[in-house]
């Protein structure tokens, strides 16, 4: 009898730890699949159908002066939320630059953009640039906005750029004129984000359909044969060498030039901050423009066919209701494979150039004349036609403006 009840006893210690174990099991089972879920979660909501979740950097204030970059990021992210725009908040940017020891925020690394897919489940980054900002009247105000992906390799997806006075149309007896600066700021802000709404909805990028006016053309071309029409070309974009007396000129130029090149399906763009990164990597530092050498090394760092590099001479805006803007650059493209310059080009232009009667035709702002001048420039890369006769040399218009 006792060894029974010793047998019976065992196989019930052994039936219960069984179901223990398989108890324990199912709850340590139970808290990682919620765990799992609780992790991904947000990936989840970044992929649901509709969904489009990206971070606003702090704007890059390329005015040269004080400017009120917190509120224009404020109306910015207020903006691009009525469009159905999902913005990460300022807390969890905050929690990954942090973590991710960020201080750069004018372009988008590689480490940032994994930080912020893999953290947040952030699919692109959108980063302001403040180009001019001027309160006094009539006001001004110019900005970009461009997007970037946060693949493994950042792409600059979209941008787009506006520029703004407050005299641009006054109308009869002045009732068009806008002598709030922060109405005008809303006005531009609006513009940018309706922009991004509509590339939201369409992912397609605006195309620059109409034909460059004559007198924004280049006044001095050279386009050689091997540019194909039909091909596409990664750019890489290096920083502009400055020689004009506007402080981050350089700068602007470059996001004018990415913006229009953008416009064409034969163009894409390697984002200007991993550019940056292969710069710091192989200190290369640019004292009079980039080298054979550095612009092959640069190339093959990030994957790219074509790098794009020039000169600012002249980048001239003005304060107040009486002024004329300027602006003259050159640009140089250089191809990878055949070591080659394919395109090259100066332009100049003022805000009165053919203006005859009544400041019909007359522009107020840089921005809107530089905009302008880098469509022109990117429309004739591509023209087989007219462009034909400038492969083998040089190319001048009859009258070009004086400097």
């Amino acid at each position: 009898m006792t060894l029974s009840r010793s047998s019976s006893d065992s196989s019930v210690t052994r039936s219960a730890w069984l179901w223990g174990t398989i108890l324990f099991l199912s709850i340590v089972c139970f808290g990682a699949g919620c765990a799992g879920q609780k992790a991904t979660s947000k990936e989840t909501d970044a992929r649901r159908e509709g969904y489009w979740r990206i971070a606003v950097f702090p704007v890059e204030n390329l005015s040269g002066q004080a400017a009120p970059v917190g509120v224009i990021r404020g109306f910015l992210i207020e903006r691009l939320r009525s469009y159905g725009i999902a913005v990460l908040d300022d807390e969890a940017l905050d929690r990954v630059f942090t973590r991710n020891r960020i201080r750069y925020t004018a372009g988008v690394e590689a480490g940032v953009a994994k930080a912020l897919r893999e953290e947040e489940a952030v699919e692109a980054i959108l980063i302001p640039s403040l180009e001019l900002y001027d309160e006094a009247n009539p006001p001004k105000v110019a900005i970009f906005c461009r997007l970037v992906s946060t693949a493994d390799t950042p792409r600059v997806i979209w941008i787009d750029g506006t520029g703004m006075a407050g005299d641009d149309s006054p109308g009869i007896l002045g009732l068009g004129l806008i002598e709030e600066p922060q109405a005008l700021l809303l006005n531009a802000v609006e513009s940018l984000a309706r922009s991004l709404g509509h590339y939201r909805s369409e992912r397609a990028m605006a195309s620059n359909a109409g034909g460059e006016r004559q007198k924004f053309r280049p006044k001095i071309v050279y386009r050689s044969d091997l540019i194909d029409p039909e091909r596409k070309y990664s750019i890489a974009v290096m920083p502009f060498f400055n020689k004009s007396a506007r402080k981050f000129a350089g700068e602007i130029i470059a996001l004018h030039m990415i913006r229009n090149l953008m416009a064409f399906e034969n163009f894409e763009i390697v984002e200007p901050g991993i550019v940056r990164q292969q710069l710091l990597r192989f200190r290369i530092i640019m004292t009079d423009g980039v080298s054979l050498p550095e612009t092959e090394t640069i190339l093959g760092a990030v994957n790219a066919d074509v790098v794009l590099n020039g000169e600012i001479f002249d980048y001239r805006d003005y304060s107040g209701p009486d002024g004329i803007p300027k602006v003259a650059f050159s640009v140089l493209f250089i191809e990878r494979k055949t070591r080659r310059v394919i395109y090259s080009s100066y332009s100049v232009n003022q805000g009165d150039d053919g203006v005859v009667l009544f400041d019909w035709g007359r522009v107020n702002m840089a921005h809107s004349m530089a905009s302008q001048m880098a469509r022109a420039i990117s429309q004739r890369m591509l023209r087989d036609g007219e462009m034909a006769a400038t492969s083998k040399g040089l190319t001048r218009e009859k009258n070009p403006p004086q400097q």
